[in-house]
Parts: C-alpha cells; structure tokens; sequence
C-alpha cells in the first residue's frame, strides 16, 4: 500500500496529534501464489489498545475492537468480502504492547477496491479507515517471479511455533504492517517468495539482488547471492540493519536476474525510518534518483497506461506521439519516470509536489466525479480539474426552480478570472461543460436555457 512521506512526517512535527483523534490501527497486505486462476491475499493488521475504552476483570483490562472489511470486485461489481471481525482481549494493564493478526483468502483474478474500517466497540468515534485499490493478476506458471514483500518485525527460525498463526514455511513471520521501524527497532525483516526458477537451459543461474534506496532514489544498501534452478517455490527471508541511516523513507527492492539473458523481475515494498540520532549532511544523496528506486520500477502494464491516460491533460504532442509508439513495459516505466522528473519544481531531487498534487486531483476526481463505467478524469469536471487544478470557487445549485443541477467553477488567476459553467442534463449524476470564458473552451451564453425543465 502506498503511503505518503509527507503525511509521515507531519505526523511526526504535529507532536503525534493525528494519532489522537483516530484509533491506533495499522494495515497492510501481500499476494503470492496461488494457482493459475488466483492468488493469495494476506491481510495484516497491528491495534494499539492505549487509547481504547477498558473494562476492568478480575484477570486485567479487557478491550474490544471491531474490523470491518470491504472488498469489490470492479470488474463484476459484486462485493468479494463484505465483513466484520471482533477483537477482543485481556491485557494484563492499561498501557500494553500491540496486537497483531493475519487473514488469508484466495482471490480470483480482477480488479479491486479495498475499504478497511476499524473501531473502538465501546467508543465507535474511536475509529481509522484505510482505503486502497489494486489489480489480481495470478503468477505464470511458466515465468520466474517474485511475490509482493512482506515486511515483518520479527522473523524467527530457530524457536519458530509451528502453532502460531504467523506460521508458514517453517518461519514464524510476525508481521508489520505500520511499515514503520525506528532506532528503537531498527532492523527490518522481510519475506518473499520466488516462483518458478527454472529454464531450458540448464545452465541458467539467477541473481537475487537485495537492494535499498532512499527517497532520491539513491541506493545506500546492496547484496547479491547466487540461486540454483527449481520448480518448486523458494522462500526469501532476511534482515537489513537501519541504525546507520537517516530518517527518511525507503524501498527495499528485491531483484531476481536471469544471468543468461540478464533480464529481471522486481518486487519492492516502501517503508519508512525515524532515526534522530543520525543526520543527513550528505547533498549527494538527495541528487539523481534512478528509475529502479522509484515506484515505477515496479509498475504493472495496465497501471503504466493507466497513468499515461490520466496525464494526458499535461502532456504535449510530441510526449503522446512518443508514448504510442513504446511497446515494452520497461521503455514505459523510463517513460513515465523520466515525464515526472522534467516536471519536478526543484533540481535536488527532492519529493515532485507538481505529480503529488495532480496525481491528488486525479484521486478526487475517480472518487467523486465517476459516472456508470467511466472514470471520473474522463469527465468534463474532471478533465478541468486535472487541466487548471482545484477552483477557487465553486458553487452548487442542485434545486434552482425549473432548472436541472448544475455548478459554476472559479479560476481568480487565469487569464484575469474565468469559470467554467456544468450542467447535470440527463439527471445521471454527468455533469457536461455548457460554457466557460476561457480562451479555446465552450462557449454558449445561453447555456441556461439547456438547463430548463420544462
């Protein structure tokens, strides 16, 4: 899942006051391997119980928790899980350590939006919503490839609890779904798992690379290690020590390389790291991110197009021309990687606000301007919102006598003040653009009378 460095750290500045207002409860998920048709979802999750309302026994504390889950498949439009879990349990005081779960399903192939909400039972304004959408595409059988990272706080071998419920493998994999690791714990620990290495030729070595890079997109960690050809699937588990570093975000990237053809899979999970007493005097390490430590490395096909299709609005003749004619998913990633750093508004590498703030937008939009199937930056309000940004005004007439619903959009400082007039005609929610004053857009000054009922 992805979360922001920005968030991460105003969270840190506000003195933890966000963490007061919503309930202490972490969420996150990895694919692996199922069958041809599906794969399997792992969902973790970490409650804090500090700030939850406790009744008091004779054995401790005892609090209660609800988590509820929802889960659409797009495609179908039907709910794949529309459920509640309770949480309760017994701490032994009022300020105790977290609780940590696991739940696993076997999900067909699709398209899916993913809406966690959890909550306090005995105090329901206690709660913490995370919301997420992601795409099902089952691993080949007949392509090396590697699962999604799981990040963990502990992994253990020795003393592992084949009991547990974070047993698999022969390893009790505690997970860590904040993401989040400190000089209080400042080790990290992972598991992945490696399908299908092997090839015709036998003489085909892979490479696993482990690799870590920092929010510039600088690498600041690197080991390699040779694996032997097999069917059967290869668990990949480690640790990688953070003390040295500084606070920032990361991305752990996980690289297995076809040593014939030097061709590679990634599979990369971004965590973050509050560390003080280390400080960053170094400028380079802020200069020439690199594409394999950025998100697109590890960009899907249809999430490149995707995100091509949203920023069109921005792009020139030349930069669509350009991308029409790329056929491979590498060239796509380089595409995209190199569209937003000539759009970043500094030359330090630091975090592209210009791609945050309209990738933003593009959020908005899919949420609230959508519209049957079509997406919500295809729409009229959608493609202003994306082309000139959010509106310094915007007024709602939904019942205006006689008339349909429409809305007037504001821009103060374009071309000396403009607006852009839409009307919802069919009553389905699609609000067209009737008319705007800037330069090159609809024109019609009678576009009232488009609106009239009777």
């Amino acid at each position: 899942m992805k979360r922001s460095i920005v968030t991460f750290f105003l969270f840190l500045l506000c003195g933890l006051t966000l963490a007061q207002k919503e309930l202490s409860f972490e969420f996150d998920y990895a694919k692996f391997n199922n069958d041809s048709t599906s794969i399997l979802l792992e969902f973790y999750y970490d409650l804090n119980p500090k700030d939850m309302y406790k009744i008091q026994t004779d054995a401790g504390f005892s609090i209660e928790a609800i988590v509820q889950i929802e889960m659409k498949n797009l495609d179908t439009d039907q709910y794949f899980i529309n459920k509640s879990w309770k949480i309760q349990n017994v701490i032994s005081d009022s300020l105790t350590k977290s609780l940590s779960g696991v739940l696993a399903f076997v999900v067909p192939e699709g398209n899916y939006s993913l809406t966690v909400k959890a909550y306090d039972a005995k105090n329901p304004t206690l709660s913490k919503t995370v919301k997420d959408q992601f795409l099902v595409r089952p691993f080949k059988n007949d392509k090396y490839s590697i699962s999604n990272i799981q990040l963990a706080s502990q992994i253990k071998k020795e003393d592992a609890d084949a009991n547990s419920l974070f047993y698999k493998n022969t390893l009790e994999v505690i997970p860590n779904p904040s993401m989040f690791f400190s000089e209080q714990s400042p080790v990290l620990y992972y598991y992945a798992e490696l399908y299908n290495l092997i090839l015709a030729d036998e003489k085909t070595e892979f490479t696993l690379q482990k690799l870590l890079f920092n929010s510039a997109g600088v690498q600041v960690y690197k080991t390699s290690k040779k694996l032997k050809q097999g069917k059967k699937a290869v668990v990949d588990y480690g640790a990688v020590p953070l003390a040295k570093y500084p606070t920032d975000s990361y991305n752990l990237v996980l690289s297995l390389i076809d040593t014939k053809t030097n061709q590679a899979v990634l599979s990369s999970k971004r965590f973050y790291l509050y560390n003080p007493s280390i400080i960053d005097s170094s400028l380079a390490s802020k200069v020439h991110a690199g594409l394999l430590g950025s998100e697109f490395s590890v960009y899907t096909l249809e999430e490149c197009d995707k995100m091509f299709s949203q920023v069109k609005y921005i792009s020139t003749k030349k930069e669509i021309d350009q991308y029409g004619k790329i056929d491979s998913l590498s060239g796509k990633r380089e595409f995209l990687y190199n569209f937003w750093k000539n759009r970043e508004s500094n030359s330090l590498g630091q975090a592209n606000e210009f791609k945050k703030d309209y990738m933003r937008r593009a959020a908005f939009a899919n949420q609230n301007f959508k519209v049957g199937l079509k997406e919500g930056y295809l729409t009229d309000r959608g493609r202003v919102l994306l082309s000139f940004g959010d509106p310094d005004q915007r007024d709602f007439f939904p019942s205006e006598s006689h008339l349909k619903p429409y809305e007037v959009w504001f821009y103060n400082s374009i071309e000396g003040g403009i607006s852009f007039i839409f009307g919802d005609l069919t009553g389905f929610g699609n609000y067209e653009l009737l008319h705007s004053t800037k330069r090159g857009e609809i024109k019609d000054e009678n576009w009232i009378r488009r609106l009239a009922t009777e």
